[in-house]
């Protein structure tokens, strides 16, 4: 989700690329499984409660994945391309999409029971940004609901770029989509400044990798190598925190009940976290409020 009206031009483009895009940078079957199961075990302990949940993003495989009966689905995206090129179809009752911020959703408070997202906080500055999602999607959530997200990790060891171009040429990356996501991880000098899409793309070309030989090489499919073209210009910035990280500002809103893996090399960098709201706000309260000083 874009933060501010100069980053559409990036998810303009996505959105209509999106099709090209694969594993780590959409889920899988395993993850979208690991959901419905999450999903099916909350509703399995509110049998008289329809399922009322808030995607943050419009990502496909949620939208269409399989939901408890008589559940309801918001999808809230900031980018109008995205919602319109990559949402499968609103459904009757069941299922919706709406343009909208994830700091500053159009949903009442407490009438959610999930709130479910792939990759979204990545999308948001830290920390500022990933606290106010947080925390809003504390707000929609009733006591008892669940916020369920994958999430993008940096793994215990850092990796060098020059390392994952290594590992490109010669031949030890399973997809361009896992080396795009080693080297955006790579790049970030830190989890603050996060890592800006054009210089992903300025590191790239400075690399002088014949794409041509790179998809005959490996049989990749081209429209995905192209696609880091998308980054070229754009100042959109990607934020990839550590575990510890993460869970200091999303626990001042959340206690974490699950994680579908510990994220210690890059393989198992995208972890679904499972968390329930916390009872005790006070932490929270004081870290909206100092936020709001400084801003």
């Amino acid at each position: 989700m874009p933060d501010c009206d100069r980053d559409k031009t990036y998810w303009s483009s996505l959105a209509y690329a999106y099709g090209a895009l694969g594993p780590p940078l959409r889920p899988t079957g395993a993850d979208i499984a690991y959901m419905e199961g999450a999903v099916a075990a909350w509703a399995g302990r509110h049998p008289a409660r329809r399922t009322r949940a808030l995607l943050l993003g419009v990502t496909p495989q949620i939208a269409e994945m399989r939901w408890p009966p008589g559940a309801s689905l918001i999808a809230a995206d900031n980018s109008f391309p995205m919602v319109r090129a990559v949402w499968p179809r609103d459904l009757p009752r069941s299922r919706v999409a709406v343009c909208a911020d994830w700091s500053a959703l159009p949903v009442p408070e407490s009438s959610c029971d999930v709130v479910i997202g792939d990759g979204s906080f990545s999308c948001l500055r830290y920390p500022d940004g990933f606290r106010a999602a947080a925390a809003e999607a504390r707000r929609i959530l009733r006591a008892d609901g669940r916020l369920m997200v994958r999430c993008y990790i940096q793994p215990c060891e850092r990796e060098r770029p020059e390392d994952v171009i290594a590992d490109l040429l010669g031949g030890a990356i399973p997809s361009f989509h896992w080396f795009k996501f080693r080297l955006l991880m790579a790049l970030q000098e830190n989890t603050e400044r996060g890592v800006a899409v054009d210089a992903v793309y300025r590191f790239w070309a400075s690399q002088r990798v014949d794409e041509a030989a790179l998809i005959a090489q490996t049989g990749w499919d081209a429209q995905a190598v192209r696609m880091m073209e998308l980054y070229r210009g754009k100042d959109t910035v990607y934020s990839f925190p550590t575990m510890s990280e993460l869970r200091r500002v999303l626990g001042e809103f959340f206690a974490e009940t699950a994680i579908s893996t510990m994220p210690r090399t890059i393989e198992g960098s995208c972890p679904i976290w499972v968390a329930e709201p916390r009872s005790d706000m006070r932490q929270a309260t004081m870290a909206l409020g100092a936020a709001a000083c400084r801003s």
